[in-house]
């Protein structure tokens, strides 16, 4: 005999004696495999989160240093540029301290200026005929993670 589908539903409705033990038994705890799983994915997310930010710390002190150095070579770059066309002697530079004071933030820090005739076709030159231009070039270097690394910039005074 074919029973309805209400009948079935009356039917399974009826034995709420077991179905009550049944859903108390669920609603009791987590078992130990939820917990485990709970608790590897909320590690998974932290060691994202804190590798993320070792990383953000690292690309932070990259950018501090270039960002340093680039101020530090723009600051002697003007200095040159002020000076007079005849007081740029024309030579290969020597790598020397930023700052010789031992208590300086810059002490670390290295630079060489480097100056040259340069012709109309850019081509550079530490021995006469002056010709009326020079480029200056101005290197900061500084330690970083054991290896030396290098901002340079560069500009050309015209005599007047």
């Amino acid at each position: 005999m074919k029973k309805s589908p209400l009948i079935l539903f009356t039917q399974i409705n009826t034995n709420k004696k077991n179905s009550r033990r049944f859903v108390k038994k669920i609603k009791k705890a987590f078992t130990l495999i939820e917990i485990l799983l709970a608790v590897f994915v909320l590690e998974i997310g932290l060691l994202g989160i804190v590798t993320f930010y070792s990383y953000a710390i690292q690309v932070t002190k990259i950018a501090r240093n270039e960002t340093t150095a680039a101020n530090l070579a723009s600051g002697i770059l003007d200095n040159e540029l002020s000076a007079a066309y005849d007081n740029l002697t024309v030579g290969a530079g020597t790598k020397i301290k930023y700052s010789t004071d031992t208590t300086s933030p810059f002490y670390a820090w290295d630079k060489k200026i480097d100056v040259a005739y340069i012709n109309s076709s850019l081509t550079e030159s530490y021995n006469p005929p002056d010709t009326n231009m020079k480029k200056i070039v101005v290197t900061i270097y500084w330690q970083e993670s054991g290896n030396e690394k290098s901002f340079q910039t560069a500009s050309i005074k015209a005599k007047h």
